[in-house]
């Protein structure tokens, strides 16, 4: 008897860890809880696709699988490595300054000592003139690592602590030769340097300004321009977050603008199977996105969730196969 008391015990005990693990264990995804993703051999790890912009493009709240870069990446396949350039919080400009469209400088004196290797600066020490460097590793998405700089010509191994707040956080600027003192002055210009990384950009894809929601299209559309002028093969997702800027967007990048709200409020349902509630039917009379398709459900948001992201690389994939950027 006492054996079969310790062995009803002991499954108890197992059944009760199994359970607790469980409640530790990330959510299942709500729309797709079978979705296996493959782990692809890329045919040139150097031609890549980035994805370029802030929260939508990192997919905030998302675990590892579910944003629409890799979305897109199951689409596309090996033929090219999708990069999710996406950090959460950024605005426009840090974008713009990641991707090399436009140029940082420091706004202080760098001072190395003889010997020593490091300089440590926060946010603000290197800026255009009064926009914050790039966040850079905060966010979980952010596939595209800038460690390398060029400062004043020459290289440099710039990285990223994260503070205890949201916008907190140093840099570390560190040098390979450190026998003599060094004073790097205010003024000297900043980029990052790639080339390390890939050998070609097959196509940039752009979606940014849900951090300036007081900006208007036309703001918008010449920051946009910046980073599209650096490749001619490019999608600019037009900014959903706000009011309806599809007409002057596509004045702007014509075929090469993707429009992806009035897909989201009048088709996005019917192709994939979902049920739209009253709610639902509420944001598109005031021409938001649905809230079905929202982080957490917030309507209006510039945030998605699983099903949304998915639609978001269909629609992404769809535009890149109709301007011939892939197959």
């Amino acid at each position: 008897m006492k054996r079969i008391l310790s062995v009803l015990l002991c499954l108890l005990l197992l059944l009760t860890g199994a359970a607790c693990t469980g409640q530790n264990e990330e959510p299942q995804n709500k729309y797709f809880p079978d979705a296996a993703k493959p782990v692809l051999e890329f045919e040139d790890q150097g031609n890549v696709i980035i994805c370029w912009g802030d929260d939508a493009t990192e997919g905030v709240g998302m675990k590892a699988g579910f944003t629409y870069p890799e979305y897109l990446q199951e689409q596309i396949g090996s033929q090219f490595r999708v990069i999710n350039a996406g950090v959460s919080g950024e605005e426009s400009s840090a974008v713009l300054s990641r991707a090399n469209a436009i140029e940082f400088v420091l706004t202080g004196d760098a001072i190395f000592d003889k010997g020593e290797k490091q300089y440590t600066m926060d946010r603000y020490m290197c800026t255009r003139p009064n926009d914050p460097l790039p966040i850079t590793y905060r966010g979980f998405g952010n596939q595209l690592k800038m460690e390398n700089v060029i400062v004043g010509g020459k290289k440099y191994t710039l990285e990223f602590e994260v503070g205890e707040e949201h916008d907190n956080g140093i840099y570390r600027l560190t040098r390979k030769d450190a026998s003599k003192a060094l004073t790097i002055k205010a003024g000297t210009k900043v980029r990052y340097d790639y080339s390390s990384q890939y050998k070609k950009v097959q196509c940039n894809i752009i979606l940014m300004g849900a951090n300036e929601s007081n900006q208007g299209a036309k703001v918008l559309i010449e920051k946009y321009k910046k980073l599209t002028a650096l490749n001619e093969n490019y999608i600019v997702i037009v900014p959903f977050h706000s009011e309806d800027f599809s007409a002057e967007f596509t004045a702007a990048f014509g075929d090469k603008a993707l429009n992806v709200r009035d897909y989201f409020m009048h088709q996005a349902h019917k192709d994939y199977g979902v049920t739209l509630s009253k709610l639902d039917g509420y944001c598109i009379k005031k021409d938001m996105i649905p809230g079905t398709y929202n982080y957490e459900g917030e309507r209006g948001d510039y945030r998605l969730n699983e099903i949304g992201y998915k639609i978001l690389g269909d629609l992404v994939y769809k535009k890149g196969q109709e301007l011939g950027y892939w197959k």
